[in-house]
């Protein structure tokens, strides 16, 4: 089978979700499994979108998606040529002919959906939060159709021996930030406070709690694909 060329396919996923149209076909399936790794996302970030999304997807999933692939026109006997033109002066049949066709010129000019990458900052609540712990749980926990997580995070210093989680995933259009934020901030979970004087200054010692982990999220970086 023949190795994938990237630029094409770039190009079919710069005006469309997946190669046949605006849903996962045979033909992504078959194609994807072409890829030995992800695609460059510097190069070719329409064709590294779609890469991300098919992924998510296990083999027996991707199986049962249909075949969307255009299929060649056959000529009609000329018997049934001549049929179709004895209704050629009839008003109803042009009318339902014509409605037929204003229907697939519809469908044709459907916007196929977008997609997008957002890396987002995550701030604890504490130092005592783990990030790490904290980047599994929101693979695991923040999950919405449409919503691919990177396979990577990093931790950038904010303030006071507190670091923040920088995070990244690629979206449809259909998937709002604002549902993604609202969810990464309920995360809650056992705690470790620093108990504190009556002056505010902490003791060094610690009380467990059950708390949120996450004071505030903020989106980064937001690019559309």
């Amino acid at each position: 089978m023949a190795a994938p060329n990237p630029k094409e396919l770039e190009k079919t996923l710069s005006t469309s979700a997946f190669l046949c149209g605006d849903r996962p076909s045979a033909e992504d399936n078959k194609v994807f499994k072409l890829f030995a790794s992800a695609p460059d996302h510097t190069a070719h970030p329409n064709l590294w979108g779609w890469y991300t999304f098919v992924l998510q997807f296990t083999e027996a999933v991707r199986a049962h998606w249909p075949d969307l692939t255009p299929k060649p026109v056959e000529k009609k006997p000329a018997e049934e040529e001549f049929e179709d033109d004895l209704f050629a002066d009839d008003p109803e049949a042009e009318e339902e002919a014509k409605k037929i066709a204003d229907a697939k010129a519809a469908e044709k000019k459907q916007a196929p959906v977008g997609k997008s990458n957002v890396v987002f900052d995550v701030k604890p609540v504490s130092s005592t939060v783990d990030l790490d712990v904290l980047a599994s749980r929101i693979f695991k926990e923040v999950a919405l159709d449409g919503l691919i997580w990177g396979e990577q995070y990093k931790k950038a210093p904010v303030a006071f021996g507190i670091f923040k989680l920088v995070i990244g995933c690629t979206i449809l259009d259909t998937v709002e930030t604002e549902v993604i934020i609202e969810k990464i901030t309920e995360l809650s979970g056992e705690l470790k406070v620093e108990d504190e004087d009556e002056d505010g200054e902490g003791l060094g010692t610690f009380a467990t709690v059950d708390d949120v982990w996450v004071q505030s999220v903020d989106i980064a970086n937001f690019q559309k694909i």
